[in-house]
């Protein structure tokens, strides 16, 4: 069977012919579904590449690509480009339902929401994930809220959302977003039970702590240095690594810099895959506080390298940690309260070994291998009763 998918990820091309993208976990995502087809075909934006770019390549030869152009926006001149760009969005999903026999959407975004009516009616066998978050909230785009709608109602496959709730609609599944294989979370054994061994030894006099994602109003990370700030003013041992860049990263450099945070707090930007496992390995616990989000795959990732989420709790936040058997949950309305969450788990230090131990169990269901199969079966299923 081969698949088509219609992604908004934004691509590039080297000079040499190598196609890749800097959401490295998309890519393994959709190399782990390709290896179920004889063939994928990824419509998706291309734009140029510079030395900015932190990007992993594609190693799947069956994937093949068909570029469409980059648009997208809030302003009125985006919403008229996309107008002026559909003929060519219009010829991308021709070829994509041509070298396809079904097509997996990836929503929200622009593209897709023309994609939906041209598949929809050229009868396309079709399956999808939402992304984002699957409850509405406040300051939520109408487009957003217009593309939940239309999964719910006109959708003709299965549908993977990430919820901690039973949808009353047998199409849709609840989700999660994987980024490490079962052979990684093996490489990690030894590591991990190393890091038992020193806890229960040693304790943990000096929090090593580690947020990860782009640095941007929403994700928050403000919110989270200026809880280090209450904490190196009670005289609390702790080093915050922040990874990630973005619009923000400005803002919290000169928080770093206002407040003398520099021995505590390291900005080390963008960093690819293999360099963001050695700096989950050097830290003991992913401090992460998004006022929203749909699937947080920085806990999980955590999980698979003995790390224990201290996270907001919204979404799936209080299902990832399951009542404190895998992780801690803060209010991120408030830094005092994140501050007041770290400084009490001085007093719970016996219990972080099982709460890694639990954290790995949990990694160990949420793996490429297990997403990709589930995907697979179920479409398989869905189209074979239709």
């Amino acid at each position: 069977m081969r698949l088509g998918i219609v992604s908004d990820c934004i691509h590039y091309k080297t000079a040499d012919g190598r196609v890749g993208t800097e959401n490295h976990i998309l890519l393994r995502q959709l190399e782990a579904l390709a290896s179920h087809f004889s063939s994928v075909t990824i419509c998706c934006p291309f734009d140029k590449t510079d030395r900015s770019k932190v990007i992993s390549f594609y190693g799947n030869r069956s994937i093949t690509f068909e570029p469409v152009p980059l648009a997208g926006g809030d302003t009125l001149k985006d919403k008229l480009r996309i107008i002026s760009i559909l003929p060519k969005w219009l010829k991308g999903f021709k070829t994509v339902s041509v070298k396809s026999d079904i097509v997996y959407q990836r929503f929200p975004n622009n593209l897709n929401i023309p994609g939906f009516l041209y598949f929809y009616l050229n009868h396309k066998k079709v399956f999808g994930t939402y992304t984002g978050t699957w409850k509405n909230y406040g300051g939520e785009p109408a487009t957003y809220r217009l593309q939940k709608w239309v999964l719910k109602n006109y959708f003709k496959g299965p549908v993977w959302i990430y919820t901690d709730k039973d949808e009353n609609n047998a199409r849709f599944h609840a989700g999660f977003s994987p980024s490490y294989s079962e052979a990684e979370w093996r490489e990690e054994v030894t590591q991990v039970a190393e890091r038992i061994q020193r806890i229960k030894k040693v304790g943990m006099d000096h929090f090593r702590l580690i947020t990860v994602g782009t640095l941007i109003d929403y994700k928050n990370q403000l919110t989270i240095l200026k809880a280090c700030l209450i904490l190196k003013q009670q005289n609390f041992s702790f080093h915050l690594t922040v990874v990630g860049d973005g619009p923000m990263r400005t803002t919290l450099e000169q928080f770093v810099n206002d407040h003398q945070l520099a021995s505590e707090i390291n900005l080390v930007g963008k960093t690819n895959w293999s360099e963001l496992r050695g700096l989950y390995r050097e830290h003991d616990f992913v401090v992460q506080a998004p006022l929203f989000e749909g699937f947080g795959k920085v806990p999980v990732e955590g999980f698979f390298h003995g790390c224990i989420p201290v996270i907001n709790n919204i979404s799936m936040a209080k299902q990832m940690t399951g009542e404190e058997e895998r992780g801690f949950l803060f209010d991120a309305a408030d830094p005092v309260n994140l501050a007041t969450t770290l400084s009490a788990i001085k007093n719970k230090i016996h219990l972080l070994p099982g709460m890694i131990q639990n954290g790995r169990s949990y990694a160990q269901s949420q793996t490429l291998e297990a997403w990709a199969n589930n995907y697979y079966q179920t479409v398989t299923r869905y189209f074979e009763k239709a």
